[in-house]
């Protein structure tokens, strides 16, 4: 689309929620955490 996206007609992104996937990935779980960085003094880093 040239570099442009069209304008939606409905409120929000345009993204549809497939809330039974949402609901299986829940109970299934998930291995990845977010890592948590720690500078050489100890601090918190960010990403």
């Amino acid at each position: 689309m040239d570099g442009h996206a069209a304008l939606g007609s409905r409120p929000g992104l345009g993204v549809d929620i497939d809330e039974n996937a949402v609901r299986r990935a829940a109970e299934a779980g998930h291995p990845w955490r977010n890592p948590v960085w720690r500078g050489a003094d100890g601090a918190f880093t960010e990403w």
